[in-house]
């Protein structure tokens, strides 16, 4: 059997479009509808930001049983369902006049958009990816963070010229078209089943690069590779909020959206990046780097008030995206082994989503109760600091196994 085949690329370019729909549409543009259907209801932004956290916690519960899906399940009829759910909920979100009824919404969205996330992409490149790993997520993940760029200018003068009500179908309609090549083009989660072997199996196998770890969920390692994951991505929410905090600074609508959308542009060079510094240098190096770079965006929102250096911050900043989405994949594979990489993904996923959700309506109550969003940049600066700490904790572990 082949272990380098064009169809292990096809594979990642399939994955680009359900990431592009189910995190680049489903999560990364939700914040353009915070402040205009908020105040069509007359509620406070992190009111109403509280339908996106409960969408990402369905997501998060639904990462929790994705182990179990894709090795017991035919995926191909989990998928048409999950992209149904998502289409229909955001239609109906178009027609929704309480804030209850975006709750609901955002459950059944954070549920169908889970079955085709961050968790199941990372697990397919997995089982099709021995060598390249880190290029082939990055290359998949990197397209949440381009149709969020290209999609979050196009929803908000969407919703600018037609209302945020029609801008929700246009929105439905663009998950639906991002994941047709995925629902039409037939594959599987296992490369054997189309005959062939993951790519650079025989390789590695020659390197004997493949090692047995042990691992049990109770371990040092694991539990700070949790607490990491959980601070880490508590912070990549900012960015849902930074077309609100250019709003705060006396700017327009469309320049805060131009923030977000700067902030999605950053997101995707930093993936690519990440994912080749990890096949360079290793995962651990690689997230350093990102972690670094993401406190001096941080830093930068704190002390700039010009347009122009604001836009260079969101653009630095999208580099939070880099490690959540990516850098935390690849760490769990670098410090559990590939043997152990779905049953601790399953949790790590799963935090993954929780941290994203806890940080989307506590920042708007922070806003709401402050007038500003200082405090938040500060925390954000501290728990990359922590997490630091903690890595640091778990390459010592590494060493000494």
């Amino acid at each position: 059997m082949e272990t380098r085949n064009k169809k292990h690329w096809i594979i990642v370019a399939l994955l680009c479009g359900l990431s592009a729909s189910s995190v680049g549409l489903c999560n990364n543009c939700v914040g353009i509808f915070y402040t205009p259907v908020s105040e069509a209801l007359g509620i406070y932004r992190g009111t109403f930001a509280m339908h996106a956290t409960l969408s990402l916690l369905a997501t998060a519960c639904t990462s929790l049983m994705m182990r179990k899906i894709i090795n017991d399940c035919n995926y191909k009829k989990i998928l048409i369902l999950g992209v149904a759910m998502s289409v229909l909920s955001t239609i109906a979100m178009a027609y929704s006049s309480t804030v209850y009824m975006f709750y609901l919404l955002g459950i059944i969205r954070g549920i169908g958009s889970g079955l085709y996330a961050t968790s199941p992409i990372t697990m397919i490149i997995t089982n099709w990816f021995h060598d390249k790993h880190g290029t082939a997520t990055s290359i998949a993940l990197s397209f949440s963070g381009l149709s969020g760029a290209i999609c979050s200018p196009v929803l908000a003068n969407c919703i600018h010229i037609y209302g945020w009500k029609n801008a929700y179908l246009i929105m439905a309609a663009m998950i639906l078209v991002f994941t047709l090549p995925a629902l039409l083009y037939p594959f599987s989660v296992h490369p054997e089943d189309c005959g062939l072997l993951p790519y650079g199996y025989v390789e590695q196998e020659k390197k004997q690069v493949t090692q047995k770890v042990e691992f049990n969920y109770f371990q040092l390692g694991f539990l700070c590779m949790c607490i990491f994951t959980l601070l880490h991505t508590s912070i990549t929410g900012i960015s849902q909020h930074l077309s609100g905090y250019g709003q705060s600074l006396g700017f327009s609508v469309t320049v805060g959206a131009a923030l977000l959308s700067c902030s999605m542009v950053g997101n995707i060079v930093t993936k690519l990046i990440i994912g080749v510094l990890s096949d360079m240098v290793k995962p651990v190096k690689a997230c350093f780097i990102m972690i670094v770079v993401n406190m001096c965006s941080l830093v930068g929102l704190l002390m700039f008030r010009s347009e122009v250096f604001l836009y260079a911050a969101a653009l630095v900043y999208g580099s939070v995206y880099s490690v959540g989405a990516v850098g935390i994949p690849l760490l769990t594979k670098y410090f559990f082994g590939q043997e152990n990489y779905t049953k601790t993904y399953s949790v790590i996923g799963f935090l993954t989503s929780v941290g994203s959700a806890s940080s989307l309506p506590l920042i708007g109550y922070v806003y709401d109760f402050t007038g500003a969003y200082s405090f938040v940049f500060v925390c954000a600066l501290g728990i990359h600091i922590f997490n630091m700490c903690l890595l640091t904790i778990l390459i010592k572990r590494k060493q000494r196994s």
